[in-house]
Order: C-alpha cells, then sequence, then structure tokens
C-alpha cells in the first residue's frame, strides 16, 4: 500500500506518523504489524468517512485475493490496541452494510519529510514489509522520557538462523534508576524461537543441553514431546492426557524425565528419557519440584490447608523415605514455585507467600531470606552452576508483567534478563549454564455481553491490549452497569461502565495499590472490595461513585513471627447489612463476616480438617455461601477438580460438597438460590455449566470458544458478562548469558 503525502495525525491520546508509519501514546510506541498499520491509517486519513470493506481490501491487499475475515481481524487487533478514548468511545465505528469509519476526531498537523532520521525509526522494522535477515541493520532504542525504562519488544537484530530455523531478536535493555539495581551486562544475550505454535508449556531443557522436553497443548488434551537440538525432530514422550502434565524435570545423567500428571495430579512420576513404562516415586505433592544433584532425592512443598501448614519436603526417589525439613504457616507459608537445589546439594532456594526468596540448609533446615527489592509475585528460581548466582521469573512492584531476572548470591546484586511486554514464568537450565529455555506468554481478556445468556449474541465491550479487564472482578449494579476491575499503570483498580461499554469511570485508584473483587449492595449504595493500600489486604466499603472509601478490616497477628490476618473476597449480604469474608492468617482460612459500618469480625465457618478459600458468593435469599474447599491433603489417584462448598451463612451445619471440573472458583447463584453456575474447561476453552444445590448432575448452558476467566449475571438473570480471552506460551532460548 503506497503512501503519499506522509503527515502526522493526532486522535485522542494518539499520533500517527505516515512517515515513519508509528503509532504512538504519548511517547509509548505501540508497534502493529503492517497490514493492520495500514488499515488504521486507510481510516484515520478519511476522517470520519465510512470506508467499504472492498475498498479497504482493495487498497490493503491489493494483487492478492484474502477472505474479508482478514479485514476483520485488523480491525479487532485495532480495537484492542486502541482501546475507548476518554468518554468511552471505540475509535472505530461499524457501519451495518456499509463499511467502517473512525469515529472519534482527527487533527491533521503539519506534513514531516519523508527522509529525515527520527528516534521512531527505531520501530520501522515492525511496521515495514519483511525484509531479508541479512538486510537488517542493528538499532539502538532510546529510553522512553515518560516511564523509567524501555520496553522493547520486537525491536532488535534478527538472528538469521536460529536453533530450528526461526529468527529471533537480540534485545537492547536500559538501566532503571533506583531499586538497588545495577546495569546487567547482557548486551550479547541471545534470544532464539524455539516454537511458534502459541500451544507449548513447561519447556525444559536436558542437562547436557541436547534435548528438549515440553508439553503441546492440542484442542482438549495435553501431551509431552522431545525434541532434538541438533537434527530438530521430535517425538512424543507421553500420550494425549485430558488433564495435561506439569512441573517436568530431566535427572542430571538425562536419563529420566519426572513430571506430573494433572489427571493424578499429587504424584511425580518417573520414566525413561528414551521409554519404558512411568513410575511413581512420591505423592501427595502440592507443588512443582525439583531434583537433587545427585539424581537421588526430590524437593516438594506439602500443604495440610487444616492446619494452616506449608511443609518444604524431601522425598528418596529409590525408597520413598520422607523428611519434612521445615514447615511454615499462612499467609507466610511456601508459594506453590519449586524449591531449586543449589548444585552442592546443600542448600534449597524456596518461594514464599510474601512473596520472597529463601535459601534453607538442606542438613538443618535453617532458614535465610535473600534482600532484594520487593515483589508482586515470584514464580521459580534456579542456580547457576557456580553456586554465585540465582536466576528467577519474577514480576516487580511497578511493572506490568513477570520477567527474568538475576541475583548474585549472598550479596544481592540485581540484573534483569528480559525486560519486554511478554510475560516469563517457567525457566529450565542446561547443566553448564550455558542454555536457559523459558515460556513466552501472553494472557488476553476482554469483558463480554451475552444477552440471555446465549453465547451467541455475544458482544464484546473492552478492547484495551493487556488490561486483563474482569479478571478479578465482576458484578452488577441494581440500575444495569457493570462493575469490574481492570489493569493500568502497573495496578489494578475498579471501574464501571454502561452495558454497551460507555461510560466508563474509575472508581479506585491509589498509586501502587490494587483493588479487586468488588460485590456491589443491592440497594445500589455501597461497593465492598479488596484492597491492599495498607500493611496487608484487607476489605474496605465505597459509595456506588467510588466516593468515601472506608476500611471495614484490620491486620491482626502475632508480632514474634511477623505474620499478619489477611481478608479477600468480600460478599454482601441481601440486606446490605453485612460483608462475609476469608480469612487467612495463623490457623487455617475461615469464613468471617463485619458489619457493613465496621466493628469486630465474627468467624461464621469451623470446618473440620479443612480451609476455605479461592472466592466466596452469597445466594439471592442469604441462605448459602458458596466457597472453595480445600482439604487437608492430596487425594491420591484422582482426576484434579475443584471442591465447591455450599455452607449456611449461620454455619451451623456442615457444607454439601461438589467436586466440580471447575477451571476458578467463581460461583453465580440463581434467582432462587436451588442452583449455582460455574466455568468448566481444559485449556483455551470453556463450557458454562449450573449445578443444583439439592444434587444431582450439571447442566451445561452454553460453549465459549475460549477461555471464561469470570462471570456475573445481572440482577434479573437477563444479561450474562464474562471475562474471557485466551493465554498462550512458546519456547525461547537464551544464549550468551552473563
Amino acid at each position: 500500500m503506497s503512501q503519499s503525502s506522509p503527515k502526522l495525525y493526532e486522535f485522542g491520546a494518539f499520533r500517527l506518523d505516515s512517515a515513519d508509519r508509528v503509532l504512538r501514546r504519548g511517547d509509548e510506541v505501540i508497534v502493529l504489524p503492517p497490514k493492520v498499520f495500514d488499515t488504521l491509517w486507510m481510516l484515520v486519513k478519511e476522517e470520519g468517512r465510512v470506508v467499504s470493506k472492498s475498498e479497504l481490501m482493495d487498497a490493503i491487499w491489493a494483487n492478492a485475493i484474502v477472505e474479508e475475515s482478514n479485514l476483520s481481524q485488523n480491525i479487532y487487533m485495532l480495537r484492542r490496541a486502541l482501546g475507548v478514548d476518554e468518554r468511552g468511545r471505540q475509535f472505530i465505528e461499524t457501519v451495518p452494510r456499509r463499511g467502517y469509519r473512525f469515529a472519534v476526531p482527527v487533527r491533521l498537523l503539519d506534513e514531516v519529510p519523508n527522509n529525515g532520521a527520527s528516534d521512531s525509526q527505531a520501530f520501522a522494522a515492525t511496521q515495514s514489509p519483511p525484509q531479508p535477515t541479512s538486510a537488517l541493520a542493528e538499532k539502538e532504542i532510546r529510553p522512553r522520557s515518560a516511564l523509567r525504562y524501555a520496553l522493547l519488544a520486537g525491536s532488535s537484530v534478527l538472528i538469521l538462523s536460529s536453533l530450528f530455523g526461526l529468527g529471533f531478536g537480540v534485545y537492547h535493555f536500559i538501566s532503571r534508576r533506583g531499586e538497588n539495581e545495577k546495569v546487567a551486562p547482557i548486551e550479547q544475550l541471545r534470544f532464539q524461537r524455539l516454537t511458534d505454535s502459541g500451544d507449548v508449556d513447561q519447556p525444559t531443557i536436558s542437562p547436557d543441553g541436547e534435548l528438549l522436553a515440553y508439553v503441546r497443548y492440542e484442542e482438549e488434551q495435553g501431551s509431552v514431546w522431545i525434541k532434538q537440538f541438533a537434527t530438530g525432530g521430535e517425538s512424543q514422550f507421553l500420550p494425549p492426557s485430558r488433564m495435561g502434565y506439569r512441573s517436568l524435570a530431566f535427572s542430571p545423567d538425562g536419563q529420566y524425565l519426572y513430571f506430573r500428571d494433572q489427571a493424578n495430579h499429587g504424584v511425580i512420576y518417573q520414566k525413561a528419557t528414551f521409554g519404558g513404562a512411568r513410575k511413581k516415586v512420591a505423592e501427595n505433592v502440592w507443588s512443582g519440584f525439583s531434583v537433587s544433584p545427585d539424581g537421588r532425592q526430590l524437593a516438594f512443598i506439602r500443604r495440610d490447608a487444616a492446619r494452616g501448614a506449608h511443609s518444604l519436603i524431601l522425598a528418596n526417589i529409590d525408597g520413598g523415605a520422607e523428611r519434612e525439613l521445615r514447615t511454615r504457616r499462612s499467609p507466610q507459608g511456601y508459594g506453590a514455585g519449586p524449591p531449586a537445589w543449589s548444585p552442592d546439594g546443600s542448600k534449597l532456594v524456596a518461594i514464599s507467600e510474601q512473596p520472597a526468596l529463601i535459601t534453607v540448609d538442606v542438613s538443618t533446615g535453617e532458614e535465610r531470606e535473600l534482600r532484594t527489592a520487593r515483589w508482586r509475585a515470584i514464580q521459580k528460581a534456579l542456580w547457576k552452576p557456580n553456586g554465585r548466582h540465582l536466576i528467577f521469573s519474577a514480576r516487580a512492584i511497578n511493572e506490568t508483567t513477570s520477567q527474568l531476572w538475576m541475583l548474585a548470591y549472598p550479596d544481592g546484586d540485581l540484573r534483569r534478563l528480559t525486560n519486554d511486554l511478554e510475560g516469563y514464568f517457567w525457566i529450565s537450565l542446561s547443566a553448564d549454564g550455558r542454555k536457559l529455555v523459558t515460556r513466552q506468554q501472553r494472557m488476553v481478556m476482554h469483558v463480554w455481553l451475552l444477552p440471555d445468556g446465549d453465547a451467541k449474541k455475544a458482544r464484546q465491550l473492552t478492547f484495551s491490549q493487556r488490561s486483563f479487564e474482569g479478571y478479578n472482578g465482576l458484578a452488577w449494579t441494581p440500575d444495569g452497569k457493570i462493575v469490574f476491575s481492570a489493569f493500568a499503570n502497573n495496578v489494578t483498580d475498579i471501574y464501571s461502565m454502561n452495558p454497551d461499554g460507555s461510560d466508563r469511570v474509575q472508581l479506585t485508584a491509589n498509586a501502587g495499590r490494587d483493588n479487586i473483587h468488588p460485590s456491589v449492595s443491592n440497594d445500589g449504595r455501597h461497593i465492598v472490595f479488596n484492597s491492599n493500600r495498607t500493611e496487608s489486604a484487607q476489605i474496605w466499603r465505597m459509595d456506588i461513585d467510588g466516593r468515601n472509601q472506608k476500611q471495614l478490616t484490620f491486620a491482626a497477628g502475632q508480632k514474634n513471627d511477623g505474620q499478619k490476618d489477611v481478608a479477600q473476597y468480600p460478599a454482601l449480604s441481601p440486606d446490605g447489612k453485612e460483608v462475609y469474608f476469608i480469612r487467612r492468617g495463623a490457623g487455617p482460612a475461615a469464613i468471617w463476616k463485619v458489619s457493613i459500618e465496621g466493628g469486630t469480625p465474627v468467624p461464621v465457618s469451623r470446618l473440620t480438617g479443612a480451609a476455605a478459600e479461592g472466592f466466596l458468593s452469597i445466594s439471592p435469599d442469604g441462605k448459602w455461601l458458596a466457597y472453595q474447599h480445600a482439604p487437608a491433603s492430596q487425594k491420591p489417584g484422582e482426576e484434579i477438580t475443584m471442591i465447591i462448598g455450599a455452607l449456611p451463612t449461620d454455619g451451623a451445619a456442615e457444607p454439601k460438597l461438589f467436586d466440580l471440573p471447575a477451571r476458578r472458583s467463581i460461583t453465580q447463584w440463581s434467582v432462587d438460590g436451588a442452583s449455582f453456575d460455574y466455568a468448566a474447561g481444559i485449556f483455551n476453552s470453556s463450557s458454562l455449566w449450573r449445578q443444583p444445590i439439592a444434587g444431582g448432575e450439571p447442566k451445561k448452558l452454553c460453549d465459549f470458544p475460549d477461555r471464561v476467566f469470570n462471570l456475573a449475571w445481572s440482577r434479573d438473570r437477563k444479561n450474562l458478562v464474562v471475562s474471557r480471552g485466551k493465554q498462550q506460551g512458546d519456547a525461547l532460548l537464551i544464549t550468551n548469558l552473563p
């Protein structure tokens, strides 16, 4: 598509430079594929005129035969990238049976020269038609003036050949100021994409660096494959399973692969790398695991929900003998990240719920917390072979996604390894420390409206690119507005909007703090929600318009061990006078309640050998509370499910338990309180089901082509709103590590 008379256009917070083919939001460059950029420029320069589909296709795909779905996909990607303007309007409007038009005012600025150099040229490679790799020159990106560091996804030297013939970029990194972080000497890092199907998880490299094992999601099943680095040949190692596999780990000699089968998720299995039957080597496992350097022991986390305890367990591979090395109490317990052995086998590095990195002496059980900056989350940590550095995946306090980091041990010199828009959660390292394999992950979700709960009538309401709308909260007001969570500026806040997506209003705003899980009163006066703006997560109340925010619960705990109670997942009683919530502290998690005006909370649940977790919802008649029921231990030999408990609100009787294949413990009650709805599914598809409280088989309501992360029915049960999308991942090889 040719572009004459290069110009600058402004609309909303955006500026489009047709000379350098760059779209900016303030100082941020919005990277668009070439044809998507062409679509936007075509609509913008027409300044409100309706452009027919045939006109767009003829201009964008000249001399090529393509389907109309290509144009629809471009429009979808643009709406996702642009979001809505300050008035809640979409930038691109669909005119039925005619085409599309740009729906917000466009201001034409002075014409720009087409041959002048500019800093936006650093992104030209992402906007221009594909070129031979050898023709691309290395480009340096200057730091963004509006942020403290540069997001550099997509800007790089393309490598001529990767491990399997797929090119990937070399990243340049900009130092960040403060937070005890120093510039890493990592200009030499090389990134090579090993897969590009989007359905890869748990990529794991063999100790000798010659094999890659990974989980592949195929439709409604997951299988394990092993690929040879030298030849690129691959073979299926484990057959398709409806639940898939997790926690892949090679033995130190590479002769065995250890794994967890989600159909029997509490068990660790061993299988010879080049064939043979699987063998059970550990049970009642609640986390990922690692194999000791001598290949004789496993380290993993075991949880006792009834005691609120997390224990670090060492188990012999050949004999099953176990040793409880260390125990912590929730909410200061161990996280689900696998403990990792030091190269000499004398220590483990584990991840606490806080989160923090903790080393544990294998002989004595003595702990030491490593001094680093604060983190929002830490997923996995590994030792480098020299024992003087740790590599881990973590999300910093003021960042959008989880990145890879290197930490000097024990002095704490912190270095950054990745710095881009995607997320990194899983890592695996070769024995010589020269090859690091990671999963590069992207999760996209938006809020959709389903009139009458009919998936065929679904309408997308939000289009932001990385806001995770609705993931941490969806609710309705009595007058038909949608209250939802959304991520922006590195925090999650609560918003409201009309059921057509218009009139979006931000209700909470606390810099650096998250506000999530809103629950709206039936009289439309109050919203209660969860916030961590004080020392710990607690329950807050605000007016329906966001004013008069008041804290209802307060942290309590033992001063000698630093533990603080947290309060989560609020649910308002039908009369709006009481707030039910889940309290976690020194003992097992339980359901409590507090007055809407505040005061002293009182316990509701008195569970035996179990805990109340996850989300909490109350039936419209106020008789039942639905929650995630966590038993004291894993049940061996059973397919992974989620136990939903239905407890009388007075706590006077034992809960009814429903063992369901729910993806998240999010439930929505029917009007009469006789049943509740939940979402189920394995990978990137979902179904909505209805479970009668009296028991019996659930009934399927509808299917979705993607994952449902949250759901909420309107008060009259005529409209369903869902947060839905996809989670994609591929294997990435990082070499030339510092």
